[in-house]
């Protein structure tokens, strides 16, 4: 069993942050050259020719996320349960549009390429709906919500090689000490003595933040940790949809010292949802051993790196080109005139010898350059799957056969990125579906063509196991995402 003690779990959760950190060591340079120096009042950044970061992001993110996903629900049961599957895709698609999923994946997709994402589902109470409508009691309608957990804030089990093997997941949340003591005031839940215990932090990078003109807004550092192993005593359990437990840790540095306070603000919850826990992590393509995913522009960060080194260089030698007119200076009128004509301009001169003139370039970029500048693109293109033809240029070059046996490569390579990015928005939309089915204070419209579609006037789906008796469960329902609903 963990310890769950708070000293440990800060150790813990310290040790998950040092891998974390070593993994998105080059993270912070490569957003830089994304945006380029122009995006902020920085001009002494350096300029990169090559801005790949750009060009792959903007061919890739609307052809993983240009619209809201719809999905499909299906049953492998009869009876109570086909009704719910009818009814369970109006309920969730109208529940995308309402919560803004689509803007929430295009970050996640900018995560994901650049190197992972995580998105967490909570619920949240749902005040602009009128329990008396489609409940009997006065219960405060739930609602599922979806948000973006940056990745310098996100933990995970450093020894875990999978999710599902983490012993503990979590993330840092930051938050004013003056609004947790009003929380401790409105709840029991929250311990005010704690929160009262523990300092303040400005300190930039335990904040996570790299703008410095800042005041001191008073604010504590937290973690949010699910340890999915311990079930708190006298709490519901697994067979209630209840599955470890959550710790909210506060923490502050010491003054003048290297070692931490830390202590629970908050006492220790059980988690009410799915079994594979409140988050998900988005990422590409797996590594043997290691929980953390490899990124396509991580993969070729190097090849990036070394292409804008020729770039820079060929940019330098070509600042250094220069024509040169050399001209005998014996004769000062013809130095004059030589200086004084212009373009096509034709000067009579007796006796002219052709060593009198001279043209001379100096400096410029060499055809060696130019050919391993194409090498090094070429390249690039190759290990990161933009072709010319996705950019939107077709040259020609090559025959039919080779454009198409390409085409087919970058197709594959491609259709894998979006399958992976699809399958991680499919885990998070069965985590949302899970709270639809088995909560009892989530409620939702179906919508119009819900009415229409179900034969209904003013359906709604009410969230709560529908028949406990049948032993139907969540995992009887199949939902997925409808073929090219999010792509453009």
């Amino acid at each position: 069993m963990l310890n769950i003690e708070p000293k440990n779990l800060l150790e813990e959760v310290q040790a998950a942050e040092r891998l974390r950190d070593a993994h998105l060591s080059s993270m912070s340079e490569q957003v830089e050259r994304y945006h380029g120096p122009f995006y902020k009042k920085d001009h002494t950044q350096e300029y990169t020719g090559e801005n790949h970061y750009y060009e792959y992001l903007s061919l890739m993110i609307p052809r993983l996320i240009y619209d809201n996903p719809r999905v499909r629900v299906t049953s492998r049961r009869s009876g109570t349960q086909e009704l719910v599957a009818a009814a369970m895709p109006y309920a969730i698609n109208n529940w995308v549009k309402e919560a803004h999923f689509r803007k929430t994946l295009e970050l996640l997709a900018a995560d994901t390429l650049m190197n992972f994402g995580v998105a967490l589902i909570s619920e949240t109470e749902n005040r602009t709906l009128s329990p008396s409508k489609v409940q009997q009691d006065a219960v405060t309608p739930m609602w599922p919500r979806c948000t973006r957990i940056p990745q310098h804030r996100f933990i995970v089990d450093p020894i875990a090689a999978t999710m599902e093997e983490a012993r503990f997941i979590g993330h840092k949340w930051i938050r004013d000490k003056e609004d947790l003591l009003e929380l401790a005031k409105k709840s029991d839940d929250w311990n005010a003595k704690s929160i009262e215990d523990l300092g303040t932090t400005t300190d930039r990078e335990e904040l996570g933040r790299t703008y410095s003109d800042m005041p001191d807004r008073g604010e504590i550092i937290c973690y949010e940790i699910w340890v999915p192993e311990h079930q708190l005593e006298d709490a519901l359990g697994p067979d209630d949809g209840f599955h470890g437990t959550i710790f909210t840790l506060g923490v502050t540095q010491n003054p003048d010292a290297d070692s931490f306070k830390t202590a629970y603000i908050r006492k220790p919850r059980a988690y009410y949802g799915p079994t594979t826990g409140p988050y998900v992590m988005f990422g590409i393509y797996p590594v043997p051993n290691s929980i953390y995913p490899l990124s396509p522009l991580v993969a070729v960060e190097g090849q990036v790196a070394e292409l804008n080194l020729h770039v820079a260089s060929a940019s330098r030698a070509a600042e250094q080109y220069k024509k040169l007119i050399l001209v005998d200076n014996t004769d000062p009128k013809f130095v004059q005139r030589v200086k004084d004509a212009s373009d096509n301009f034709v000067i009579p001169v007796s006796g002219l010898e052709r060593q009198r003139v001279v043209q001379a370039e100096v400096g410029g970029m060499s055809p060696a350059q130019l050919s391993y500048l194409q090498i090094a693109r070429d390249r690039l293109d190759r290990n990161s799957g933009i072709s010319d033809a996705q950019r939107g240029n077709v040259e020609g070059r090559g025959t039919a056969t080779e454009v198409a046996v390409a085409a087919e490569a970058s197709t594959i390579r491609i259709a894998f990125v979006k399958q992976q990015f699809a399958d991680a928005v499919q885990r998070v939309l069965e985590t949302v579906a899970w709270f639809f089915y088995y909560d009892d204070r989530v409620v939702a419209p179906l919508g119009l063509e819900g009415a229409a579609d179900l034969g209904l006037e003013n359906p709604w789906l009410v969230g709560g196991d529908p028949d406990r008796d049948s032993g139907a469960t969540f995992e009887d329902l199949e939902l997925d995402i409808e073929p090219y609903s999010m792509e453009r």
